[in-house]
């Protein structure tokens, strides 16, 4: 199961670079996982990704042994339910606030007695019924990885309690929402939403959480991986195709 080493590595706080799959099409987790990547987020609240497009991806980036992580568009049970049924390797959950709505959005992870997932062993994720059934209950409850978000000052306000939660593998910041949250939309360096984040990893760091972090250039992961991000979120495939091309086409036109 290449979910179970990536939990182990995050869960030791050892860092594991990916990025966000905004394209939407299978090749482009094989070429991520060719490429060395240590997990990809397929993006399904930000990018176009439908439920048989995303079994395919998922097939894609198993063939080439990397883990994928599904950002759902919200803690609904559907959305995570069908990410987990059709094999990721765990779920990245956005936009909540309160610990009771996070606790809930991670019990449809968990079978019972740890969540409510539903049950159900006909899909990809039970091998289509080929599994023993009780043995592919507990490997899904002990390997699957749970991403929480925080984006918003009232998860960030909370971070000690979000801590405590034993099945949140990884708590994510994300810098520009959280700007939102705070009044200053589209401004992460200003102080106030500086202050939040450094806010979550000083927390993070103290109770031995591990956390992750979006970020745009190596420069910039350099600098939280020094901070102890294990979980880093480095750009985008649409990201790095673009600044690739960019950086090609003005060489050749100087």
């Amino acid at each position: 199961m290449i979910a179970r080493e990536l939990k182990e590595k995050l869960r030791s706080r050892q860092t594991q670079i990916g990025t966000f799959v905004k394209l939407a099409d299978p090749t482009a987790l094989e070429v991520l996982g060719l490429a060395g990547m240590d997990f990809a987020i397929i993006d399904t609240e930000h990018a176009p990704c439908d439920q048989m497009l995303l079994l395919d991806m998922i097939r894609a980036a198993d063939s080439v042994g990397l883990p994928t992580i599904v950002r759902v568009p919200e803690g609904a049970e559907p959305h995570i339910l069908k990410a987990l049924d059709v094999g990721a390797s765990g779920v990245q959950i956005p936009g909540l606030s309160t610990v009771e709505e996070i606790r809930e959005a991670v019990s449809f992870t968990k079978y019972a007695p740890r969540g409510v997932r539903g049950l159900s062993f006909a899909q990809r994720s039970a091998g289509y019924g080929t599994k023993e059934k009780f043995q592919y209950m507990q490997d899904s409850n002990d390997g699957l990885i749970n991403v929480v978000h925080i984006e918003n000052k009232d998860a960030a306000a909370r971070v000690e309690e979000l801590c405590a939660l034993e099945d949140i593998d990884v708590l994510f910041i994300g810098p520009m929402d959280i700007s939102q949250s705070l009044g200053h939309p589209g401004d992460p360096g200003h102080e106030d939403v500086q202050k939040a984040v450094h806010k979550v990893i000083d927390v993070c760091n103290s109770k031995g959480k591990s956390f992750g972090i979006f970020v745009g250039t190596p420069e910039a992961a350099q600098k939280y991986m020094e901070l102890g991000a294990s979980y880093i979120a480095l750009a985008s495939d649409l990201a790095f195709m673009r600044k690739g091309y960019q950086a090609m086409t003005a060489e050749l036109k100087k």
